[in-house]
């Protein structure tokens, strides 16, 4: 199963959905690896830090998209699930993750910003999805969630007229999420009790979907 995390915009989380993700299906006994194709390698400089008494989760940077076509297949026979971590352009990478995705996560934050990166970032997943002939499964990932806010339930009410539909679960803006990436755990190995809960929550939402697609396949 691969799973590609993406968005046209920097700062929306993708490397900690990928890593936090990663750390789920791995402790639920999957085989994992995050292919790393950031520049920055944040998922290749955690997994550095991983304990090695917590379950495995291999990490792989490969920042060029003919190296990730050539070597996906691969690495899908190896382990049971493939994600790979994007980045924040309009570029070849981009449409290679959203080409090579079983499913696709976009995270984003319910900003005025966000919205006009989503929507050029549609443009270019419309291209996509023609240039494959068949649907992509595709969700938004809400991040540093409030929805108490105002400016929350309108963005919120604009998605909902995109194709893409966001995830009923989301993550808040929450400190353990950035202290885990400095000790190479994700928050569902961690103390803070509401973040492990959320992210459970997600995991839970995404692993059902993985499994429909998986039945749909075969």
């Amino acid at each position: 199963m691969k799973i590609g995390i993406t968005s046209l915009k920097g700062g929306v989380g993708k490397s900690q959905l990928s890593m936090n993700l990663a750390v789920y299906f791995a402790n639920k006994n999957y085989s994992v690896v995050i292919i790393d194709s950031d520049t920055n390698q944040t998922c290749s400089q955690w997994s550095g830090l991983r304990p090695e008494n917590l379950p495995d989760v291999t990490v792989v940077g490969m920042t060029d998209a003919k190296q990730i076509r050539r070597n996906v297949g691969k690495l899908e026979e190896q382990f049971d699930i493939v994600i790979i971590d994007g980045v924040p352009a309009l570029s070849q990478m981009a449409s290679t993750i959203i080409l090579l995705s079983d499913l696709l996560l976009i995270p984003m934050i319910a900003s005025p910003a966000d919205l006009w990166a989503t929507e050029k970032f549609l443009d270019r997943f419309d291209e996509a999805r023609t240039l494959k002939g068949e649907d992509i499964p595709s969700y938004f990932v809400y991040n540093i969630h409030d929805n108490r806010l105002n400016l929350t339930k309108e963005v919120e009410e604009v998605v909902t007229e995109y194709d893409i539909q966001a995830l009923k679960s989301s993550l808040r803006n929450r400190v353990a999420y950035r202290e885990c990436v400095a000790v190479g755990m994700g928050v569902i190995e961690y103390k803070d009790k509401k973040a492990k809960e959320e992210m459970m929550n997600l995991g839970k939402e995404i692993h059902t979907l993985t499994k429909a697609i998986a039945k749909w396949q075969n």
